[in-house]
């Protein structure tokens, strides 16, 4: 409803006007790059066929519903692993008011193929079993889900498609391996054995299927990629967006992650290696400004956050005096950045909510930060 209301209001309504759906349509059916990836595109043009509606309208409905079923996949999921139904919910809320969902149809977000490869990849988790580091504290949940050859099948017909939709999804594999392999029984291997085989077949005959005739003429584009790092921190403004854009992705997730996944050493060694990899990847050979690209490694850490315990950062001691001096120094520092060094390179700031929304971001980092010094000292 909060994406709908901002892309009604004047001036603000990014990707989601007749023209700019069209033209991001055609921009995705004819770059041979995108053209790659055509399961959003494909679905867009069956749904229109179907529906007899204008492919724009389909566009814009389809991708906010996409969001909105994995947001419930991401809850079912935070239960399925161990969670309370407190935190399966906060962690859901999380995962939509994250910086790059809530804008996610927001220029220079652009979000296109990303909600069908968020819905796939934790359908493919949903088919497999819970992993067995957390099943270690799992309590009376069952010691050994039910997971069978269909269900590997199944979750690598899921996953080969998230990695068609965009074969970043790649980048999830050392994530996986930190979730599922630790504890896992010889059977439990094989059978993820087969669902990485199948994911790896899916994606493959995609893109043989998929995959256009590449001139050279198109070969520019990677050529490009690599001129990225350059124009990425060009001048003050791209500095400041890009750095902005990657704490204001990962900041607070991982912050709330610290905690959870210390005693699980492979999971947080994948999950770094994945971070680094994506980190560099987006610095090196993409646009820093579509931050969104900076998100793909968390889409596991939201359900995962669903098993932290959530309560106010209360303390009896009193709050030490470099404390408050941290914490004004935060405030001043949060909003000197927000009104005055940062400004969007497409468009004004006042084509978004950015500048107000990294200024709630920063001043509730402040609190919390401050407030568990206090807590811990």
């Amino acid at each position: 409803m909060g994406l709908f209301w901002m892309h009604r209001t004047p001036g603000k309504e990014g990707m989601m006007t007749p023209e700019a759906l069209r033209s991001t349509l055609d921009y995705h059916r004819n770059l041979p790059v995108f053209a790659a990836r055509p399961l959003t595109s494909g679905a867009v043009a069956v749904l229109g066929r179907w529906t007899g509606a204008d492919e724009t309208r389909v566009l814009a409905l389809l991708n906010p519903l996409l969001l909105v079923v994995s947001a419930c996949l991401i809850y079912a999921l935070a239960l399925f692993w161990g969670a309370a139904a407190r935190g399966a919910w906060i962690a859901t809320a999380l995962y939509l008011f994250s910086f790059t969902n809530l804008f996610a149809f927001v220029p220079p977000i652009y979000t296109y193929d990303e909600p069908l490869q968020f819905v796939t990849m934790l359908a493919a988790c949903w088919f497999l079993p819970r992993p067995c580091v957390l099943r270690q504290n799992a309590g009376a949940l069952p010691a050994v889900p039910s997971y069978n050859i269909p269900y590997a099948l199944l979750a690598g017909l899921c996953m080969g498609l998230s990695w068609w939709a965009r074969e970043s999804g790649l980048l999830f594999l050392p994530v996986l391996a930190g979730l599922y392999l630790p504890y896992a029984s010889k059977q439990e291997r094989i059978r993820l054995g087969i669902t990485v085989l199948t994911a790896l077949g899916v994606l493959a005959l995609g893109r043989m299927a998929s995959n256009p005739a590449t001139s050279t003429g198109d070969l520019w584009q990677w050529q490009a990629r690599f001129s990225n790092l350059k124009a990425n921190f060009r001048n003050i403004d791209y500095t400041v967006e890009t750095l902005a854009g990657l704490g204001l992705v990962l900041a607070w997730p991982l912050v709330l992650l610290r905690t959870l996944v210390g005693p699980y050493r492979i999971l947080t060694l994948g999950l770094v290696v994945s971070l680094i990899i994506n980190t560099l990847m987006v610095l090196l050979m993409a646009k820093a400004r579509e931050a969104r690209l900076f998100a793909l490694p968390l889409l596991l850490v939201w359900p995962l956050l669903g098993l932290r315990r959530y309560e106010w950062p209360t303390t009896t001691k009193p709050i030490r005096p470099i404390n408050w001096l941290l914490l004004v120094l935060g405030l001043a520092g949060t909003l000197h950045l927000a009104w005055n060094l940062y400004q969007s390179t497409v468009g004004p700031n006042t084509a978004n909510f950015f500048r107000e929304y990294l200024t709630v971001y920063g001043i509730s980092l402040a609190f919390y930060w401050s407030f568990n010094r206090s807590k811990d000292s």
